[in-house]
């Protein structure tokens, strides 16, 4: 089945590394549908000029009229996608003026259409770390409340070439095995990519074991064989730096967990992200796309 990526995208076209990140994950077969979203901020100067000219008639192919750094920014991104051999007939380019914030504008879009993952560049994530690292804020508080982040969100690095597999952590919450659900769509058919199950284990062996189990029936269902699965444990106070350690040593593509684990023993310490193993490895992170699953 192909996916619907919401990838997005700024007038710094050096800034593309969501971009860079979809096109070289997948295999050459990719049929995948791409959507680049741009936030049009509403401080810029030239921006009513720039949403007349970039759309001046929708209902004609290629009619839209870029100018400047976003213009630029687009062009290399189709550029991109292309070398990574999505079709660029399946790309399509939004635009929106910028209403309640880019981040929750962006989360907004992604929960309204119909896309299995937000795909974020590392200008985006630095954004959505400094709002969640402030959870009294009313616009975070209404996210949570109004489930606006309800789509798997990917927060992606500069690649680093030969980057491949997934290390999906584990706890035993309900979000964790969603984040095993989704990893399993996505990799369905990606058969380069294996996955590595992580349980940083604080009780006893027998509960990584069961853990393991039901990620692993999980995964079968969207056909991932036995050969593309492997299974780790460790011992740690820190969870992300437990993560983070294995992440940089596995040399993985990306870092798959549950944005909302277990209160008491979870990924995620606090039901708000600030805090918490997400938003500490959303800092830390630098060479590993980190998939942050609801």
């Amino acid at each position: 089945m192909n996916k619907h990526f919401l990838v997005t995208i700024s007038t710094n076209a050096d800034n593309l590394c969501g971009v860079r990140f979809v096109g070289s994950f997948f295999n050459d077969r990719s049929e995948h549908l791409v959507t680049l979203l741009h936030i049009c901020r509403l401080d810029c100067d030239n921006m009513s000029k720039s949403l007349t000219e970039m759309w001046q008639n929708p209902e004609e192919k290629g009619a839209c009229s870029l100018t400047g750094g976003l213009k630029r920014s687009l062009d290399k991104a189709t550029e991109l996608l292309s070398q990574g051999n999505f079709s660029i007939e399946r790309t399509i380019t939004k635009t929106a003026v910028e209403r309640y914030g880019k981040v929750k504008d962006i989360l907004t879009e992604g929960s309204q259409g119909s896309y299995d993952a937000i795909v974020l560049g590392k200008r985006a994530s630095y954004a959505l770390q400094w709002m969640f690292e402030r959870p009294a804020e009313e616009v975070a508080q209404a996210m949570i409340r109004d489930s606006c982040c309800d789509v798997p969100l990917w927060i992606c690095p500069e690649v680093e070439p030969g980057r491949k597999n997934i290390l999906l952590c584990v706890d035993g919450s309900d979000n964790a095995y969603r984040a095993v659900d989704h990893v399993g769509f996505i990799l369905s058919s990606e058969a380069q990519h294996s996955i590595t199950l992580f349980h940083v284990n604080n009780s006893t062996a027998s509960e990584s074991t069961e853990i393991f189990a039901k990620a692993e029936e999980i995964l079968r269902d969207h056909t991932i064989g036995d050969e593309r699965i492997l299974r780790r444990s460790t011992w740690g106070v820190s969870v992300a730096g437990a993560i983070q350690s294995e992440g940089e040593k596995g040399g993985y593509a990306a870092v798959a967990l549950g944005m909302h684990g277990s209160r008491e023993k979870g990924l995620l310490k606090d039901f708000i992200l600030a805090g918490g193993t997400t938003a500490k490895l959303i800092g830390k992170i630098e060479k590993t796309a980190l998939w942050c699953c609801p």
